[in-house]
């Protein structure tokens, strides 16, 4: 990989973090109203915005970083006759300044990243390594009971684990964990309700999805939108299974008990679907028991909620500020992404063409005549058109940028 290749990669790699930081703001904006405008929406919808908002942390950069690639695409290359062939120590100079910086910022990224993720295998591995037994014969047909008469899900093993509330964990398999004498602190009434609710995260397929929202925060580590939203995406995930197993016959009263009473343990492994964790349990209770204080919203609202998503969608102009970097272009045409270059170019002596692509000379023609690939003679930026026989026609000097030099021909 040449340096321009990977010095335009870093620069996309830059504007996207740029362009992430700036529209998370909107994003965020955006979700705020929604929330308000949806206070008394279902649980379900109220979820699923917020995902939408989520994922747009991600997406709209991604579409910025698109729109800004076919601005500097189409920004077209400056390769007049006598261009500064002379000036390409300093502009290498220049280039590799920026390059620097922009390489800075992109490792600085790639660390927390890494760092983020080593997080979640830890977590992954502290889940492995928990000390697990076979649940009692009683509990399990309870819970297969309850998975195929109220939820309809399957789970593939339930036991009983050192872990400080009941959780699923598993894609593909799930299993159940249970604490260590659980039983014996809640009634049967809160204790079918929490088994409930974690089959209703099997139902869902919450572990999958909460997994997918641990990696994509892993990569926006330097956002405050993305863990913001990260903890409203997972505030609706729990209202969420709390109504479904209400739906399925959970006491609701019950379970606002057994919430109550999870809360004073400490949250579980967080790669965990744990009933207790990251949910605002006020709120929680409150739905559960139907006490709602939140009022409609007010005029207008909704309004504003339409206006600051559509602020979401134009953010993707951002792309086109590649115009007002010149430099960008360069190292753009330079890379191997850029265009193979035409350059037409005259003289005294007549016209030439060449076709250029980061910096070698592909095609060249003298009056409209197309020599052969032998008669042209490039060793880094110099290079000399042959005649047939085996003169020297023309001697150029080329940049990586196309941009050529020569001396008049009479």
């Amino acid at each position: 990989m040449s340096f321009f290749t990977f010095a335009y990669l870093v620069r996309l790699g830059v504007w996207g973090l740029a362009v992430a930081l700036v529209q998370g703001g909107p994003v965020v904006l955006s979700w705020s109203a929604w929330e308000r405008v949806m206070a008394n929406a279902t649980v379900t919808l109220r979820h699923r915005v917020a995902c939408v908002h989520f994922v747009a942390l991600v997406v709209l950069p991604v579409l910025t970083v698109a729109v800004l690639y076919w601005t500097v695409a189409g920004m077209g290359v400056p390769a007049l006759p006598g261009s500064p062939a002379a000036e390409l120590p300093s502009l290498m100079a220049s280039y590799r300044r920026a390059f620097w910086l922009c390489l800075s910022l992109v490792t600085l990224w790639f660390a927390g990243a890494l760092v983020m993720l080593l997080r979640l295998v830890m977590d992954a591995r502290r889940m492995a390594r928990l000390h697990r037994a076979p649940a009692p014969g009683a509990l399990v047909e309870v819970v297969h009971r309850l998975a195929r008469q109220r939820i309809g899900v399957k789970v593939h093993h339930i036991q009983m684990a050192d872990v400080l509330t009941p959780q699923i964990i598993g894609v593909w398999r799930p299993v159940l964990l249970v604490p260590h004498g659980l039983g014996c602190v809640l009634s049967v009434t809160q204790w079918e309700a929490v088994l409930l609710h974690e089959l209703a995260h099997v139902r869902r397929r919450d572990f999958g999805w909460n997994l997918l929202q641990r990696l994509q925060l892993a990569f926006l580590w330097f956002h405050p939108a993305a863990w913001a939203l990260y903890g409203r995406v997972s505030r609706e995930r729990e209202a969420c299974c709390d109504a479904l197993a209400v739906r399925h016959g959970a006491s609701a009263t019950g379970l606002a008990q057994a919430l109550v009473c999870l809360a004073e343990s400490r949250v579980s492994p967080r790669l965990g679907m744990a009933i207790s964790s990251r949910g605002e349990l006020t709120a929680r209770v409150h739905r559960l028991l139907g006490v709602n204080f939140t009022g409609p919203p007010p005029p207008g609202l909704r309004m504003v909620a339409l206006t600051t998503s559509v602020l979401c969608l134009l953010a993707l102009g951002a792309g086109r500020l590649g115009l007002v970097d010149p430099s960008m272009a360069d190292v753009y045409n330079a890379s191997a992404f850029g265009p193979m270059i035409l350059v037409d170019a005259h003289d005294d002596a007549g016209s030439f063409a060449l076709r250029i692509k980061q910096g070698r000379v592909i095609e060249a023609s003298i009056e409209n005549q197309r020599l052969p690939r032998d008669r042209i003679v490039q060793e880094d930026d110099r290079v000399i058109l042959m005649g047939a026989m085996q003169q020297p026609l023309v001697a150029l000097t080329v940049t990586p940028q196309a941009r050529i030099e020569w001396q008049n021909r009479r």
